[in-house]
């Protein structure tokens, strides 16, 4: 029993280091914002990976025509072997605006799994030196791509976007928002300190010259996720890369919100995978999820293990409220968010549940397709 106790204690004592890390992050970021009239050379490659889109295709489709951007760009839109209208969509902005491209995932390199090898057809196809990624399912502003680009003014390889999920009115769209934010804070507070965790493939950028110095995605071609938060691990531990967070409000995207559980937790469940290889790019961050998992498991038994291990419960409900609360005030006053302490708090019940499910999900994250996939 007294190992069972050091070990719970090591989880609750590291759990909310790494908590306390992501919020001195977050209160040290500072906001810089270049001016979106800079006359610059940042010719710019936009590629969007689609399988099965047509219903969200013609909004991104929109948003991107409508980019206001000073130097050349290209919007490069990858079917990933639809059998929707995908292609016919695609083909229709192609004809009317010579800035659209289309292309196909079979053109990626023939190793490459999923969503990777549609990107690297992307990459493959690009003419400009820097690349910009979102999702079919996100939204981006007039000046998204040029407020990402101007990243690159300050000597960035690599550019973290912020993305946050469009408001629902069901719960699970709601526990969707915090939870996604959450991982945002985490992230700004992380790559803030110098020590990036995580990415997101909704809203990134780098430079192609970076993407061919680490092989692109041959290291991960086996695994069916890893072109954001693996990837960027790869490149960051590959070469002296330089990597920052964008935190112009110009560059933030909005992504799809989920309406039912199985829609979220297949999405997560996706997401989790990489946790589970994240052992060999990046020790440190593996041994913090360990500790995320370990921490909520224990919370998620603590009504059998009340009786056994009270005090130890009360402490670890006691600081992860306390840190994680802090990180959710201190985020949304960062990124302008409203601060809703009950859904917080609902959201906080929940985790321990989500957490340890999630974690059994991940080992089966090679059963899941990508999107709509036959």
């Amino acid at each position: 029993m007294l190992y069972i106790k050091i070990f719970i204690l090591f989880n609750i004592v590291l759990y909310s280091f790494g908590l306390l890390f992501f919020i001195i992050g977050v209160l040290k970021s500072k906001k810089k914002i270049y001016s979106l009239d800079i006359n610059n050379d940042l010719n710019a490659s936009v590629i969007v990976c689609v399988k099965n889109g047509e219903s969200s295709l013609p909004n991104i489709l929109k948003d991107l025509s409508n980019q206001i951007y000073n130097s050349k760009i290209e919007f490069i839109i990858v079917d990933d072997n639809s059998f929707d209208n995908t292609k016919v969509i695609i083909n229709e902005f192609v004809s009317k605006d010579n800035r659209f491209k289309y292309v196909h995932s079979l053109d990626g390199f023939e190793n490459l799994k999923f969503k990777k090898r549609a990107l690297d057809a992307g990459i493959k196809f690009s003419k400009y030196d820097y690349l910009l990624f979102t999702d079919v399912d996100c939204r981006v502003g007039n000046n998204w791509a040029q407020s990402i680009a101007n990243n690159f003014i300050n000597g960035s390889d690599y550019v973290i976007g912020y993305s946050k999920v469009a408001n629902g009115s069901k719960f699970v769209s709601k526990f969707q928002q915090i939870d996604f934010m959450m991982l945002m804070y985490a992230t700004l507070g992380s790559t803030t300190l110098k020590y990036p965790i995580a990415s997101t493939g909704q809203n990134q950028a780098y430079k192609k010259a970076l993407f061919k110095y680490v092989d692109g995605f041959n290291k991960i071609s086996h695994l069916m996720q890893g072109d954001d938060s693996i990837f960027l691990n790869i490149c960051k531990k590959s070469t002296n890369t330089v990597i920052n967070f964008s935190k112009n409000p110009s560059s933030f995207v909005k992504s799809k919100v989920h309406t039912s559980w199985k829609d979220f937790i297949l999405q997560r469940a996706r997401w989790a995978g990489d946790a589970n290889i994240m052992w060999k790019y990046n020790k440190l961050f593996f041994i913090y999820i360990l500790s995320t998992f370990f921490i909520n498991l224990f919370l998620f038994l603590s009504p059998f293990l009340f009786f056994i291990l009270g005090k130890l419960i009360v402490i670890a409900y006691l600081l992860k409220l306390i840190f994680e609360l802090l990180l959710y005030i201190t985020g949304t006053y960062k990124f302008n968010e409203s601060l809703n302490i009950l859904l917080f708090l609902k959201w906080f019940l929940l985790q321990p549940m989500y957490v340890f499910f999630m974690g059994i999900f991940s080992f089966y994250q090679n059963n899941i397709n990508w999107r709509n996939s036959k």
